[in-house]
């Protein structure tokens, strides 16, 4: 069927457009912009189901491939002036038919000839591909239909594609990011098995896991849990739980009638909403439901898996058993221990008056002792005594005096976090002098945290120096992508966990693999841009790796701290729950 057949106007009534009128078809209907996009969603998957038995990432870029916006109607007309018909030699009139969102035919006429269409951009089964690709680029910057509609308006290009198609395209999307991001899963999780080998552990690997939420205070519709290697860094699983299903509350008035039981007979295997319950049981869903699978998607198991404690995860996954008995450990996260400290400390001060102000528990100083309680267990991450010492040594530091050092158990050395001990190494200790020491009723009270955060069953579990670093970073990410202040469903959150897989797995380049999966030709400009983006993002993160960039962000934070303390001893506290009545 020649494309001059195929229907791809603006939706409308023949009165409000006379020249897209179109003669009634009773039994057969040539394929519109609606069932051409569908075929292509099958199509994708289908390069989908091959990408996931082929390992093979390399990216083919059509060096002569590209995009300009120019001013169409300015353009056609100049050309017009210049050229005439080859066969008759009279003028050649361009105008544009077919519009379809940001695609359109150019129609060369010369009023003797037969008239010839051209295609503003490429087709992918009788649909634009321009459409596909300003939706995915709209996606990855955290953009809806709204979004695009308000970009097009302002650049005075044609209004973009309606609601139903879409969605169709969304969908398209959805497929290929599946398919691309499933392989990169697949491949962090053998590397991480081979590095895992390498490293004496043959009965399993160990992963870290968090979850997200889209709203706060555990009433959100919508979560995300991820697990991540520990030696490669690398995103191995990742569900997101739903609690929503749009189609769902729309037939939900209609629960009981014939209609609704034929609507739901097909519904079930396409509802959104895949999770009940409380919203804070997602996180512990979730990661049952990955550990119970990977042995099937992978052929490893879990061995060690590292929490925050800020949820019963590890409870669920262990009372699951999902290996059969095979018993998995609990590890800490390192920067979440030491978070403790300083929240046990600040709800001390909160608690007890008199505690707060010079000389005191000020905001600066929980922050120290914050940090020195979290290097105790860092710098000890093979020895719970070790560990043990050095964090009672930060107490011991903060009492002593000139006349009674007790910095024995402080870490000695020219680069110590103790002043007293680098001043011993450098052979200035005859003219150290101590600062005051903490208070008596400041001490009384945060003995008791330090006994608590410092027991065996605790520091245990900190053996390793283990973090969730990695985690909170995907689940930034993922949120970039799909901004918690816009509305959208699972889809668009299924869509921006695996584009944020791929970011995270493999950098930028990766995407140009979803792109050849919806059929998107990959020019030089987009080639370009994601090579050297990865490059930079190496650069940059091993430049703030650096001492001096550590350095000066201890710095920076510490200076904040101390101003603001400042500011509040200054001002008194302005605003608070109730602080007005």
């Amino acid at each position: 069927m020649n494309n001059e057949k195929v229907y791809a106007g603006k939706k409308g009534t023949k009165r409000s457009y006379p020249t897209r009128s179109r003669s009634k078809i009773s039994n057969r209907k040539p394929p519109n912009r609606y069932s051409s996009e569908n075929r292509s969603a099958e199509n994708v998957s289908t390069s989908a189901k091959k990408l996931k038995s082929s390992d093979d990432l390399e990216i083919g870029v059509t060096n002569d491939f590209g995009y300009r916006i120019v001013h169409l109607f300015n353009a056609l007309n100049i050309i017009s002036t210049l050229v005439k018909c080859k066969v008759c030699d009279h003028d050649i009139k361009f105008t544009e038919k077919s519009l379809c969102g940001l695609g359109f035919k150019i129609e060369v006429d010369c009023g003797h000839c037969e008239k010839v269409q051209i295609n503003s951009c490429p087709m992918i089964d009788n649909a634009y591909e321009i459409n596909r690709r300003i939706v995915f680029s709209m996606r990855l910057l955290g953009v809806g239909l709204n979004g695009l509609m308000k970009f097009c308006a302002f650049m005075d290009l044609p209004r973009p594609i309606f609601q139903s198609f879409y969605d169709r395209i969304v969908n398209s999307i959805s497929i290929a990011t599946q398919a691309v991001s499933a392989v990169s899963k697949k491949k962090a999780a053998l590397e991480e098995k081979r590095i895992s080998l390498e490293n004496g552990m043959e009965d399993g690997i160990i992963v870290s896991g968090d979850g997200s939420w889209r709203k706060r205070g555990f009433s959100s519709l919508f979560g995300i849990t991820s697990l991540i290697g520990w030696y490669t860094k690398k995103v191995i699983d990742v569900v997101v739980k739903s609690k929503y299903c749009k189609a769902c509350q729309h037939w939900e008035a209609k629960e009981g009638t014939a209609e609704y039981w034929e609507w739901k007979s097909t519904h079930d295997d396409e509802c959104q909403a895949n999770h009940s319950g409380s919203s804070g049981k997602m996180e512990v869903d979730s990661a049952v439901e990955m550990f119970q699978r990977s042995e099937e998607l992978y052929g490893i198991k879990y061995k060690y898996y590292i929490g925050d404690g800020d949820s019963k995860t590890f409870l669920g996954i262990s009372n699951s058993d999902p290996y059969n008995g095979f018993e998995i450990k609990k590890k800490e996260c390192i920067d979440h221990v030491q978070k403790r400290m300083g929240a046990r400390l600040r709800e001390i001060v909160k608690k007890q008056k008199g505690l707060s102000g010079r000389g005191k528990l000020t905001g600066k100083l929980i922050d120290e002792l914050s940090t020195y309680y979290g290097l105790a267990i860092r710098r000890n991450s093979d020895d719970v005594e070790k560990m043990r010492k050095d964090i009672w040594a930060t107490i011991k530091h903060k009492i002593s005096t000139d006349s009674k050092p007790q910095h024995d158990d402080c870490p000695k050395g020219a680069e110590s976090w103790c002043s007293w001990q680098r001043a011993v190494a450098s052979g200035n200790i005859s003219e150290y002098r101590h600062k005051p020491p903490l208070p008596k009723e400041v001490l009384e009270a945060i003995t008791p945290v330090y006994e608590n955060l410092s027991r065996d069953d605790l520091l245990q579990r900190c053996l390793g120096g283990f973090t969730q670093n990695n985690n909170e970073s995907f689940n930034k990410s993922v949120w970039a992508i799909a901004p918690k202040c816009q509305s959208g469903g699972k889809k668009i959150i299924d869509i921006a966990a695996d584009i944020s897989v791929l970011l995270f797995n493999d950098g930028l380049r990766s995407l140009m693999k979803v792109l050849e999966t919806l059929g998107v030709t990959i020019g030089p400009n987009c080639f370009n841009f994601c090579v050297e983006t990865d490059a930079a993002r190496i650069e940059q993160a091993e430049r703030s790796l650096t001492d001096a960039a550590k350095e000066a962000r201890r710095a920076s934070t510490s200076s904040r701290k101390v101003a603001g303390d400042r500011d509040l001893l200054l001002e008194g506290q302005l605003y608070g729950a109730g602080i007005a009545d």
